[in-house]
């Protein structure tokens, strides 16, 4: 099965196999305080406290990532583990795609987590009439390949966050990555991060293209992400 990134959560541990997969890219989406971005800060945090010479990559896209809020999670030990996380906060869609493009240069030891948060941050304030779309639909789908390159030759763990709307055209209310058919088809794993009844509670989803979406239960907290007490 390969090496796995843990999520630092046992529940969502296992839909997964025993986490993400490196030299793959996984897609994590889901409307807002869903847990996308604390999610991803928990594999990286997980990842740089297992190992003490790794580093990991994060594109700050949506310019929302906060210290207060990577300390909560890395804890005790977060000075020293924040050191080794490097973060790049693209102004344009066309600097997220230079960013992107640095990554196989960066690289220099194989099995690294990459976030990317969000993927269509960018991508989604720069579309607008037709032309427009296709042009940044064409530069996404050569962000994405380029991801999916790297993965594979560097062995890192890929993370897209994705950002969601609405199906306009669904009788019952649902939503959907923006920019779905390209997100899906380069992503080898598809989460969806739900709200459920219970308050600080999460549901994550995994999208299979055969059988049954697997599926578990998560506490969303100010310290990350923990496994609910049996019977939730």
């Amino acid at each position: 099965m390969g090496r796995r990134l843990s999520t630092g959560c046992d529940a969502i541990d296992s839909i997964l196999g025993g986490g993400f997969g490196f030299g793959k890219i996984s897609l994590i989406y889901g409307e807002a305080s869903t847990g996308k971005t604390a999610l991803a800060l928990s594999c990286v945090i997980n990842y740089l406290r297992g190992d003490p010479s790794a580093k990991a990559f994060y594109i700050d896209v949506d310019h929302k990532l906060s210290t207060n809020r990577l300390m909560q999670i890395a804890g005790g030990d977060g000075d020293h583990l924040l050191a080794r996380l490097l973060i790049w906060r693209p102004h344009s869609f066309s600097e997220q795609t230079a960013i992107v493009e640095r990554l196989p240069t960066l690289l220099t030891r194989r099995a690294t987590p990459v976030v990317v948060d969000s993927i269509t941050g960018l991508y989604r304030l720069e579309a607008g009439d037709a032309e427009r779309t296709f042009i940044v639909n064409k530069e996404l789908n050569w962000q994405l390949g380029f991801l999916s390159e790297t993965a594979k030759t560097r062995g890192a763990a890929v993370l897209l966050v994705g950002q969601v709307h609405s199906i306009l055209s669904s009788e019952t209310p649902q939503i959907e990555p923006v920019a779905r058919r390209l997100l899906q088809y380069w992503s080898d794993t598809v989460l969806k991060l739900e709200t459920t009844q219970a308050t600080g509670v999460r549901q994550a989803v995994l999208e299979e293209t055969e059988g049954a979406p697997k599926a578990c239960r998560f506490i969303l907290s100010e310290t990350g992400l923990t496994d609910v007490r049996p019977g939730w």
